[in-house]
């Protein structure tokens, strides 16, 4: 072998060999199936928004939401190594409502920080497809269509605590809504509105000591939830009540109206 091959041979078996753009592979790029640049501006180099979030989350992606912390970061979603410097210097430091203060699984399981909606009118409503209020879907997509430019946003919460009214998966949930009521705003997954196995979310919506106004057990499908834009719970809406309801929408105007 020539000797000036020797060193580097040995080198890469320990393992020691600088890394470089191709072969730098770290666990957390890994995860996300990404190159280095998925998490620095160089390999080994300073991190970008993606990397600033790992080290300050510690060493995890799990509520890694891409839209949200690019928008915090002030960068464009899609970009990486040099491109992800964050233009906002105060990054991944951020200020968010309580009610918003959660990561959740969208209905094909990607991590949702619900702080992104922040700024908006906020509906949540725990959802189900059988159930004697599952055609409120047709005016909860009517409402979202009417008042989405305006910065209404509503979140679907399917919830199998009543009745199990709610027995599917998420892919056979996603195509009920979609198929039959052409829903188009905001699925998650499944979750537990009541009991011990309770989303926090949930516990936070009805809790007295962080909802005292409106705190108390959902009843039923289709309770609603009403967050104003700075992401203070303003009004709550029983699972009977039609989202099409003049009491519904004269909140929400308020709420839209409100600086």
């Amino acid at each position: 072998m020539n000797p000036m091959v020797r060193p580097l041979v040995a080198a890469a078996l320990l393992g020691i060999l600088p890394a470089t753009r191709s072969d730098a592979r770290p666990q957390y790029a890994s995860r996300e199936n990404s190159r280095c640049t998925y998490c620095h501006v160089t390999p080994g180099g300073p991190r970008n928004f993606r990397g600033l979030f790992y080290a300050a989350s510690n060493h995890s992606f799990a509520a890694f939401d891409n839209q949200y912390e690019a928008k915090l970061a002030g960068v464009d979603p899609a970009a990486t190594g040099g491109s992800a410097v964050p233009r906002n210097q105060s990054y991944p430091a951020r200020s968010v409502p309580e009610a918003l203060n959660f990561v959740m699984s969208d209905i094909e399981g990607k991590p949702v920080n619900l702080a992104r909606y922040a700024g908006n009118v906020v509906l949540l409503v725990n959802v189900a497809s059988q159930c004697g209020n599952t055609p409120q879907y047709a005016a909860l997509q009517k409402l979202y269509e009417k008042q989405k430019e305006r910065g209404l946003v509503v979140l679907g919460f399917p919830c199998n605590d009543f009745g199990a009214q709610e027995p599917g998966t998420e892919k056979e949930i996603r195509a009920f809504c979609t198929e039959k009521y052409h829903v188009t705003f905001p699925m998650f997954a499944k979750v537990a509105v009541k009991g011990q196995t309770q989303a926090p979310l949930y516990r936070h919506l009805t809790g007295k000591a962080t909802n005292p106004r409106f705190g108390g057990e959902v009843e039923w499908n289709f309770a609603k939830f009403l967050l104003n834009r700075k992401g203070e719970i303003v009004a709550r809406f029983a699972a009977r009540t039609s989202p099409d309801d003049p009491e519904v929408v004269k909140a929400i105007e308020a709420a839209l109206k409100a600086k």
